[in-house]
């Protein structure tokens, strides 16, 4: 998919549309998808090399996002960068700030933000990952592929490949691996022992 769409906005919307409908979801029909056709036409437009070709849609588009974000409260920031097939299953309420990456096929709950936090910097979360619904991101974390947030989870640190974050604050859930041999994450553990990982 990523390979697919490559650079090209109108493609991502492809596969977002195509997301949308493989979840049981019309895609039009829906807010979450509203807000992503308005987040790549806005990209594709800020693409536009000539200033003063770019003013006139660009002024349009920011008005018309203004007024979604007023209406349903899902507010995806043209300076952020989203990977096609985003699924955003109810949209309501979500928030995602300038400058934050999120990579292919991806899926975000509503009422979740995807923000600042105590330390400067912003998110970056990569491929197949699941935030469920009223989950916070906060700051300079790194949200590893195929990762899941469960709901009502803050994060504020970062997130292993193929783990489970759950919790205010978030604790990283062992994984199947981890409850076979009887100990919790030691993977992530600091000053773990190397040859103790390996079994």
């Amino acid at each position: 998919m990523k390979d697919w769409a490559g650079n090209s906005q109108f493609r991502a919307l492809r596969a977002d549309l195509a997301r949308f409908r493989a979840h049981g979801y019309s895609g039009w029909g829906s807010e979450g998808f509203w807000a992503l056709a308005i987040y790549r036409s806005q990209r594709s437009v800020n693409a536009i090399g000539n200033k003063y070709v770019r003013a006139v849609p660009a002024l349009l588009l920011s008005v018309l996002r203004k007024v979604f974000v007023i209406a349903t409260g899902v507010d995806l920031n043209p300076l952020c960068e989203i990977g096609p097939g985003l699924l955003i299953p109810h949209g309501a309420q979500i928030r995602i700030i300038e400058y934050t990456k999120i990579g292919a096929d991806c899926t975000i709950g509503h009422l979740s933000t995807i923000g600042a936090g105590a330390v400067p910097g912003h998110a970056t979360i990569e491929d197949h990952v699941y935030i469920s619904c009223h989950a916070c991101i906060l700051g300079p974390v790194d949200i590893g592929e195929g990762a899941t947030i469960a709901a009502s989870s803050l994060i504020i640190s970062n997130v292993p490949a193929g783990h489970t974050a759950i919790g205010v604050p978030a604790k990283i859930l062992p994984t199947a691996k981890d409850r076979r041999f009887g100990y919790s994450n030691i993977s992530m553990q600091k000053n773990a022992d190397p040859a103790r990982i390996e079994e």
